[in-house]
């Protein structure tokens, strides 16, 4: 259960993490130019981007290393 429970917080981690770039980068597209259609899209392209690099950094500790052949006898 203790499992089920760290998988959540850790997944509700990665989704405020993902929200909180994707909303700064929106702020500051809407800073530097003032255009709503580039703001929005800023920000779902970091929200997709952190995703993508959280998922990728996932895969790799998820796999297991292959060892490598052992001497031949």
């Amino acid at each position: 259960m203790v499992d089920t429970i760290r998988r959540y917080v850790d997944a509700t981690v990665a989704v405020a993490v993902m929200a909180l770039l994707g909303i700064m980068s929106g702020v500051v597209a809407a800073g530097l130019t003032g255009d709503s259609k580039l703001t929005v899209l800023a920000a779902v392209v970091a929200f997709v981007l952190t995703g993508v690099v959280l998922m990728v950094r996932l895969w790799r500790m998820t796999r297991r290393p292959v060892l490598p052949p052992g001497p031949a006898v």
